[in-house]
Parts: structure tokens; C-alpha cells; sequence
């Protein structure tokens, strides 16, 4: 049996969550079945991503979040975040080896903020199967790049936000 492949999108820069949904656009279009669970993500921010699970029936998306942790824009306490977030984990091990595609998009950020065990991603990921994973998120573990097959670290050298400009429709989300 041929083990689906890990593919981790990490680091400071960004085009972490847009490298993970384009290669899970074109699984979708060559007749995969994709998911994504997106972390921090709720459905009060329409995203493009939510659009891509609209317009192609053969690509699910799955809304995890309260919105960012520990941010001044935070509108939820530290038990909601970590009890969707767990929420979000057992949905990803219930679509593990029912679709093609697994995206498990800002996982990083929750296992740093300790919203999920590390050791439960890895649980997950070693019963993939045939499911292909794809990992996003700022400050990937160790052992997640060590299992995986394919590490893309993106690389902040400049960005808008630094300046103060905000972010921009259809490009940004």
C-alpha cells in the first residue's frame, strides 16, 4: 500500500495557507477528494478558501476556530479556543482515509499556542493511509519535519502589514 505523502508550508512568511489550498485546487480538478480543516478561521471572515469549497463539490472546507488567539481582536476565552480546536483534530481523524486530500490548515499555531497535543497531530498523521496531509502554520515542530516528506519554509522579508497598510481582497483573503 502506497502511504500518503506529508507536505509541511511553515515559517514567518506568507503564502503558507495559499500554497496548501492552490495544491489542493489541483488535486480537486484531477478528481481528488480534498478537505480542509482551517484552524483559527470562523465563518464571521468570508475567505476565499470558503469559496473554493463552494464552487467544487469535491473540495470540503471546515471552519475550526474563534478567530486569532490572543490577539486584541480576541472575542473568545482560552476554553472555547482549545475546545474547537480539539473539535477541529477529531474532525481531521474522521476524514483521514475518506478523502484524498487531508489540509490541516494553521495546526502549527495551535499546537504552539497549546490548543492541541502534539502528539495527537502525529497520531493522526500515522494513520493516514493513502491520505495525502498537507500542514500549514508558523513554527512547525521538529518532529513534524522530520516525518514529513516534502518542508517548504516561506520567508518574511518584507510585508505590508509592516507598514501599516492592510490587507486587500482576493489577494490577501
Amino acid at each position: 500500500m502506497n502511504r500518503g505523502l506529508i507536505y509541511v508550508f511553515t515559517g514567518e512568511g506568507k503564502g503558507k495557507t495559499s500554497a496548501a489550498f492552490w495544491t489542493g485546487v489541483r488535486a480537486a480538478l484531477r478528481g481528488m477528494k480534498v478537505a480542509a480543516v482551517q484552524w483559527y478561521k470562523e465563518n464571521r471572515w468570508p475567505t476565499a478558501e470558503q469559496e473554493i469549497g463552494k464552487k467544487l463539490p469535491n473540495f470540503k472546507v471546515y471552519l475550526m476556530g474563534k478567530g486569532f488567539y490572543r490577539l486584541p481582536t480576541d472575542h473568545a476565552r482560552p476554553n472555547e479556543h482549545r475546545k474547537v480546536a480539539r473539535e477541529g483534530l477529531e474532525l481531521a481523524k474522521k476524514l483521514v482515509g475518506k478523502v484524498d486530500v487531508l489540509i490541516l490548515d494553521e495546526v502549527n499555531n495551535a499546537i504552539v499556542d497549546g490548543l492541541i497535543d502534539l502528539i495527537d497531530l502525529i497520531d493522526l498523521i500515522s494513520k493516514r493511509g493513502k491520505t495525502h496531509i498537507i500542514i500549514t502554520g508558523r513554527k512547525a515542530h521538529k518532529s513534524i519535519i522530520d516525518i514529513a516528506d516534502l518542508v517548504t519554509e516561506m520567508k518574511k522579508i518584507k510585508h505590508p502589514f509592516d507598514q501599516g497598510k492592510k490587507a486587500v481582497k482576493g489577494l490577501d483573503y
